[in-house]
């Protein structure tokens, strides 16, 4: 057994920081047998989609290392590998592993950090209770956005709603509570209270009472929006059920990403409450581009779209990616300067501005399976 446990710890070694050095799958259950949670993709490197994974994959395999956490990959286009772990999968995928434990599929956005913050997830309790003042310092940066509930020890109602609440958004966020009044006091605040901390934007939101479920609920859903939102399958809902105008930015590489949102955060931060901005990895949602009448090979693009009367606005051509330029073009959209895209197809005139669709009827957006999109909300734009 030492034998067996001594070269899992090797393969870990040399299979965690090389993106595409893949195990079998002999030695992948082997390491998982060890007990500690495992994060592995299940790729196929002809894939474009993989094939994007890789340089994020790497950094992630790299850092994880450095602090002791376990990413595998698997070629599942290797005749003698086996990747039926669930049905109908797709790829890449990426599951956290642990002997004894359910299979926790991860959701979100392919970059290195998110992915890591996941698999840290799923090493803490859904909660964890209890912090003093020095765990509280570390858990406030422990995620990329982290929620804080700070309670009586006797409130046990509003530790089973934020309970209930942790457990549903377990996969995107971190939950934590705070018992202890002086450490509350250090922080400003009196029991109860909850507080979201959001890394990547540097804020903090605040809710002074904790109510019922779906009160707390709705609050999370909003408190935890970034400025420029990531687009995933887990919030891609909650997004469009804002009802405000959806602003699609893309970009073909994690770095073009970032340089976008770098570009149009003042523009996001500016109409944070009237504005949905996200930004969308093409190789996640390969259809949406076309739905949006893009171009799917040019980038960066984007588009607007008009949830509450379904009117979809492309970013035009040859104007650059700056906050400025872009507030410039939304004004042209308000003021009907510019025209709706019309789909292959739909007979419109300029008159009326584009195809309109009854509020509140479901249509389909995109390639994923069960997700229905209300068109509801405000004209504004």
């Amino acid at each position: 057994m030492a034998r067996r446990c001594a070269m899992a710890l090797f393969l870990l070694g040399a299979k965690a920081v090389s993106a595409w050095d893949h195990v079998s799958s002999g030695e992948l259950k082997m390491v998982v047998e060890m007990g500690d949670p495992v994060l592995v993709a299940f790729i196929k490197p002809d894939g474009p989609a993989s094939a994007a994974l890789e340089q994020e994959w790497l950094s992630a395999a790299a850092s994880g290392a450095k602090h002791k956490q376990q990413l595998l990959s698997v070629d599942c286009s290797a005749s003698e590998v086996d990747c039926d772990i669930q049905e109908n999968i797709e790829f890449p995928s990426i599951f956290v592993l642990q002997r004894d434990k359910p299979i926790a599929q991860y959701r979100g956005t392919k970059r290195a950090a998110a992915m890591l913050h996941f698999l840290s997830r799923r090493t803490r309790p859904v909660v964890t209770e209890g912090l003093d003042g020095d765990q509280l310092a570390g858990f406030k940066t422990a995620d990329e956005t982290v929620f804080v509930a700070y309670l009586d020890q006797s409130d046990r109602d509003s530790a089973a709603v934020f309970g209930e609440v942790a457990m549903r958004y377990r996969d995107e966020f971190s939950f934590g509570t705070v018992v202890d009044p002086e450490v509350a006091g250090s922080q400003g605040l009196e029991a109860p209270a909850v507080v979201c901390y959001k890394l990547v934007d540097g804020d903090t939101v605040t809710l002074k009472e904790v109510q019922g479920f779906d009160e707390l609920d709705n609050w999370v859903k909003e408190a935890s929006r970034p400025v420029i939102s990531e687009l995933t399958v887990l919030n891609w809902q909650r997004l469009l059920d804002r009802g405000w105008p959806m602003v699609y930015l893309f970009g073909s590489t994690e770095a073009q990403r970032q340089q976008l949102r770098k570009s149009l955060y003042k523009f996001a931060r500016s109409y944070y409450d009237s504005l949905t901005s996200v930004m969308v990895d093409p190789n996640e949602f390969p259809d949406l581009m076309g739905r949006l009448g893009l171009e799917p090979s040019v980038f960066p693009a984007g588009a607007v779209h008009q949830l509450s009367k379904d009117r979809i606005y492309p970013y035009s051509k040859g104007w650059s990616f700056s906050s400025d330029a872009l507030q410039r073009w939304a004004l042209d959209v308000y003021q009907g300067r510019i025209k709706p895209w019309t789909p292959p197809g739909v007979t419109t005139t300029f008159e009326d501005l584009g195809p309109t669709r009854a509020a509140m009827r479901k249509v389909s957006m995109a390639s994923i399976p069960g997700v229905k999109i209300k068109i509801a909300g405000h004209d504004e734009l």
